[in-house]
């Protein structure tokens, strides 16, 4: 016989995979409106739909996209818990190397449907315009982040509101 807290696990392990397996099952008979991805892919924490207009790829750590005239960037990323300050610098760097005016960020704690989220909000510039970059940092799972990034100048970002809007109420928790 195996022990009872090795079949409370294994009971437990079986429901998220059916859970799973269900919400996919129940994606799959919605309109394709939009590509719906799970991070981390292995044992994934959260599913974000992008529109299907959006160009997406995945990347080392999880999947970009971008709108339709490359004028928003998108991207949800996992990482280990104890790699979260490098991650940070290293978006910092990214910032700095794209040409953005890099600042101290607005920090917040919020939810983000029903998920306990930080936000790194910097309000800043691009090409000499008013731009915006969202860090949304959500508990992943067995010590790690998922990280979504939100980036666009002022203007793009409200015309693609309704579209961010989407993505942001996408999100979802897996377990």
């Amino acid at each position: 016989m195996q022990p009872a807290s090795r079949v409370v696990d294994c009971i437990k392990m079986k429901f998220r995979r059916t859970a799973v397996i269900a919400l996919a099952l129940s994606l799959l008979g919605s309109p394709v409106l939009a590509k719906n991805f799970a991070v981390p892919d292995k044992d994934p924490a959260i599913i974000v739909s992008i529109p299907n207009d959006w160009d997406t790829k995945e990347v080392k750590y999880g999947y970009e996209g971008w709108s339709p005239n490359k004028d928003v960037y998108i991207s949800v990323e996992f990482a280990a818990i104890k790699n979260v300050k490098a991650m940070m610098e290293a978006n910092q760097k990214w910032m700095k190397d794209t040409g953005i005016k890099v600042n101290k960020p607005i920090e917040a704690e919020t939810n983000l449907n029903g998920i306990a989220a930080t936000i790194y909000k910097f309000e800043t510039t691009y090409k000499d315009e008013p731009t915006t970059v969202d860090f949304i940092m959500l508990p992943g799972g067995k010590d790690r982040v998922v990280l979504l990034t939100l980036w666009g100048n002022d203007e793009e970002r409200t015309k693609h509101g309704k579209a961010i809007d989407s993505i942001l109420s996408s999100v979802k928790a897996i377990n």
